[in-house]
């Protein structure tokens, strides 16, 4: 019979490396797109670069780690933890500020481009970082309240018995994020209803068309950004409620992993909920099965009638 830690190290494993692949699909394919070009665009890639920190440190830390009888030292967990409770603020803050962004591009259009040029947008994502850095450095380093994995469980867990920290980790880590969680949502909300409102007032013909592809590609993004912004308050409920009522070991696991295995899927959540992310990888996986399978040809074809006889002529070669 598989023991509970060889099961919950092959759940870490497959979770961690979908979450690998999808976040490096997104930011591949984000970095390609004019429209991602935009301050949504920077947010959405750095988003993906967090998720993919954290997949790469489960996968060679933690999954590893569960199949061997080693019972590391809480000194050395602790660093780890320290590291995936930083990355994990960043992409919480970065949602934050995803959000923010479509409720200005709304709700302040003739202002949008100078809140959310390029280089506020960078350094918003600096501020996230240090904020982030700065808290997790003071909370789980300086004052002692050690994010450890449990060598009994395989989850990271504080000092149940040092009630200081169960009371910061209480207002510093859940009661803010669940703050950042729940305005995350209430702008995304917002958001869409005055999109929606802004749109239905959009009467000549060419507007009309124009304002169908805009449209779609603003509910793209506030889809992206809401269902982002839900899977993370999903994972900090369970993580801070329901994990302490479960003593099944691999459903706990799974409970009180949740907040990082949320970061993996969320390359998953944003394939499926920004189809402008989704229909350029199936036109990508296209381009590649038509010159697998031996249908250069037609491939030439369509760069010529597309980008003309010089992209066609190196396209050949």
């Amino acid at each position: 019979m598989i023991s509970a830690v060889a099961i919950n190290s092959w759940i870490t494993v497959a979770i961690m490396t979908f979450g690998l692949i999808t976040n490096m699909i997104v930011y591949v394919t984000a970095r390609k797109l004019n429209s991602m070009r935009s301050s949504f665009g920077i947010i959405t890639k750095n988003q993906a670069i967090c998720n993919i920190l954290m997949c790469v440190l489960f996968l060679i830390f933690v999954g590893p780690l569960q199949l061997t009888p080693i019972k590391l030292p809480h000194d050395y967990t602790r660093f780890v933890g320290t590291v995936s409770m930083i990355i994990y603020e960043i992409a919480a803050q970065l949602n934050f500020f995803n959000s923010l962004n479509r409720f200005c591009a709304v709700y302040m259009i003739f202002l949008y481009d100078r809140i959310f040029s390029n280089f506020n947008t960078y350094f918003l994502r600096n501020v996230a970082i240090f904020v982030s850095v700065a808290m997790c450095v003071t909370f789980y380093e300086i004052l002692g309240c050690y994010l450890y994995l449990d060598p009994d469980y395989w989850i990271f867990t504080f000092p149940e018995d040092d009630e200081r920290c169960n009371d910061l980790t209480w207002y510093c880590d859940f009661i803010f994020n669940m703050s950042l969680v729940i305005s995350t949502m209430i702008l995304n909300l917002l958001a869409a209803y005055k999109a929606r409102k802004l749109h239905r007032m959009v009467s000549d013909t060419t507007g009309v068309r124009m304002s169908k592809e805009q449209r779609q590609r603003e509910i793209n993004f506030i889809r992206q950004s809401f269902f982002q912004g839900l899977s993370m308050s999903v994972a900090l409920i369970f993580y801070r409620i329901t994990a302490p009522l479960i003593s099944d070991k691999i459903l706990l696991f799974l409970d009180a992993s949740l907040w990082a295995f949320m970061l993996a899927i969320e390359g998953g959540i944003i394939l499926l909920s920004n189809q402008e992310l989704l229909l350029a990888v199936r036109k990508k996986r296209a381009h590649i099965v038509d010159i697998r399978s031996g249908n250069i040809d037609n491939y030439i074809v369509h760069h010529t009638s597309t980008h003309g006889p010089e992209t066609s002529h190196t396209a050949k070669f």
